[in-house]
């Protein structure tokens, strides 16, 4: 017959398969959840289900429901007025005249880019009216105009690379290329043509310089 002792007994929950006089081992809890770094509260705020303030924007990250690369075309950090994006035209002449004279946050090697290029600009409209007078004819006048205008845009183009627009400095090394270019006619003709020829290729190699280039990464 079959002792009731040697009948096998029912495993309790939680336990394991006894072995010999072995007890069970007893129930463990699973540890706390915690939540990834990344997420955890900043220094000095209570444990729990931190929510950052409405608004909160973490450093160099773009604004909650910007557009992809909102950051990278955001205008440099440091100037002294509030520029527009890098990668829009911005032909705004409300405050033309402080966007025209402040330096304030732009590299040393691009302000002096920059005044070498708006020097050459007003060295061809001397140019332009230095030939006007010398030479008497409706051509002249025509020159001067044209002189005029190209100069508003030398100098327009000249503020938005100030403010840190790639397009801008990549207009302006088109036109230090073409200088380049030009600077053999130029060494014949001499007087003011060849001082604005070598402003314009000095201010072309000045805002590619290791310093200038910091002003257009975003």
């Amino acid at each position: 017959m079959t002792n009731p002792s040697d009948a096998p007994q029912p495993q309790q929950p939680g336990g394991q398969p006894s072995d010999g006089n072995v007890p069970p081992t007893p129930y463990q809890q699973p540890p706390a959840y915690q939540a990834p770094q990344d997420q955890q509260p900043p220094q000095g705020y209570p444990a729990g289900n931190y929510q950052a303030p409405d608004g909160y924007q973490a450093p160099g990250q773009p604004a909650y429901g910007a557009p992809a690369g909102a950051a990278n075309n955001a205008p440099p950090a440091g100037l002294g007025y509030a520029a527009p994006a890098r990668n829009t035209f911005a032909l705004d002449f409300n405050n033309i005249k402080e966007r025209a004279t402040n330096t304030q946050g732009v590299p040393q090697q691009l302000v002096i880019s920059y005044w070498l290029w708006v020097g050459a600009a007003v060295l061809g409209v001397v140019a332009s009216l230095v030939a006007m007078v010398s030479a008497a004819g409706g051509f002249a006048g025509v020159g001067l105009i044209f002189s005029l205008i190209w100069a508003a845009v030398y100098i327009f183009i000249a503020i938005r690379l100030k403010e840190g627009a790639r397009w801008a400095r990549l207009v302006l090394s088109i036109l230090g290329g073409l200088s380049v270019l030009a600077l053999p006619l130029t060494l014949f003709t001499g007087g003011l043509s060849l001082i604005g020829t070598a402003a314009t290729i000095a201010a072309a190699v000045m805002m590619w310089l290791p310093q200038s280039q910091q002003h257009f990464k975003g």
